[in-house]
């Protein structure tokens, strides 16, 4: 399951965990101002609004894997392991990292519920400092997972 900070926070890391599905526990107490992890939901995803993500790890025997915004095509002597569409967190929430959603996403287990962990969201393209040309704004962008 993903593991990530609550879509309203400002606080808490800003990067994606691939979360144990076997969580074990040592002795250590809480203390005020801890951070929390909170699940991920889809919501900006036709299909898929409320249900939780599931994570998901590119496994490649070749060592050195990228993730390439704006297309779907691996550079040329890359090996492209997956593509889909780049997502985020909504542009009203705090910030998130970028990820590379597969084009078939799968729900994971926990049915629709609102729980507003991290909401998923499509990412578009926004011209100005982006050349538009050849970026179309607000075009959903795409993404592809090279390995070499």
């Amino acid at each position: 399951m993903v593991g990530a900070k609550h879509y309203n926070s400002k606080g808490h890391g800003t990067n994606i965990l691939c979360m144990s599905k076997s969580p074990r526990f040592d002795n250590m107490s809480p203390t005020n101002g801890n951070a929390h992890v909170w699940g991920a939901e889809y919501n900006g995803i036709p299909h898929h609004y409320n249900h939780d993500a599931p994570c998901s790890v590119c496994q490649a025997s070749q060592s050195t894997t990228i993730m390439v915004p704006g297309t779907n095509m691996c550079p040329t002597g890359w090996t492209r392991q997956y593509y889909g569409n780049l997502v985020a967190s909504n542009h009203d929430h705090y910030a998130t990292e970028y990820i590379c959603l597969d084009a078939y996403p799968q729900d994971d287990r926990g049915g629709e519920l609102n729980n507003k962990g991290w909401t998923i969201f499509y990412v578009t393209a926004a011209c100005g400092s982006l050349s538009c040309p050849p970026y179309v704004n607000n075009k959903v962008l795409t993404c592809v997972v090279c390995s070499k």
